[in-house]
């Protein structure tokens, strides 16, 4: 009975998982309240692509950053839209409640109609499966905390270097590179939060191992993307990259058992 009742569609593993953040700008507020979502603008968007097939895990990392009512932000969310469509899954931490309804807004600004992808996204069903918003599912639906919150427990590194309440102020000072590097970092950390979720609900530790083992040799072998080796030497991918050595062997292993099983049982059949 208890099997009978897991829901095997949201547990099911993907093959191709967009996690991406937003970061923004708001007017001065006159006091230390968070501005409510409209008045936000997206100055930058960080895309963390995972796509398996039969070789294994290739990933497409990137961010863009653009200055808002530009057709720089145009192309930005144009690209989101783009890259929405291509992916089984999109991951987000609470961008159910914020990421997508500023992208949404801010497209319609812009008097973009034609993303469907983005629209259907920011219009999905809360208790779905195609939008994974890891603050709704970490919080089972309840009181909702912070990605680091979650990623410190967890052994997944996120803000290291800038937060989100300094984006407004490096922005002013025209430090749009570190934007652009933030915003990615936080792409990558929703990805891994991400794989650890479908690990731990699929109960199956390969579905963390092996595109995390796969992510860090991404990452080590892709020299644009060196600020981000605080993911290959976390505490999850320290402790998943032997696991998923491991779990390669075994399943190579038994790849080869199970053909020279059917090579003696078709001699024996040729034989008989």
């Amino acid at each position: 009975m208890r099997n009978a009742m897991r829901q095997p569609d949201r547990a099911r593993a993907p093959h191709a998982v967009l996690a991406y953040d937003i970061e923004t700008i708001t007017p001065p507020m006159a006091d230390d309240q968070f501005p409510p979502w409209p008045t936000h603008q997206p100055v930058a968007v960080g895309f963390a692509e995972a796509r398996q097939s039969a070789g294994g895990w290739t990933f497409d990392i990137d961010a863009m950053v653009a200055m808002p009512g530009t057709t720089d932000e145009a192309a930005m969310i144009r690209e989101a839209d783009r890259r929405m469509a291509a992916a089984e899954i999109v991951t987000t931490f609470n961008g159910r409640q914020f990421d997508a309804l500023v992208l949404r807004l801010a497209a319609q600004r812009l008097q973009l109609w034609d993303l469907p992808a983005l629209a259907d996204h920011a219009a999905s069903n809360r208790f779905g499966g195609e939008h994974a918003d890891l603050a709704d599912l970490y919080a089972s639906y309840g009181r909702k905390v912070s990605l680091s919150s979650i990623c410190d427990q967890i052994g997944i590194p996120v803000k290291t270097d800038v937060h989100g309440s300094q984006v407004g102020a490096l922005w002013a000072t025209g430090e749009h590179e570190r934007i652009r590097l933030y915003v990615m970092e936080d792409a990558v950390a929703t990805l891994c939060l991400y794989l650890a979720w479908i690990a731990g609900r699929s109960g199956d530790e390969t579905l963390v191992t092996r595109p995390l083992a796969a992510l860090a040799q991404h990452i080590e072998a892709t020299p644009e993307l060196s600020h981000l080796q605080p993911f290959v030497d976390c505490q999850l991918t320290t402790w998943a990259r032997p696991r998923a050595m491991v779990a390669d062997i075994t399943a190579a292993l038994r790849r080869v058992t199970n053909r020279l099983k059917r090579q003696e049982e078709e001699r024996a059949f040729a034989t008989s």
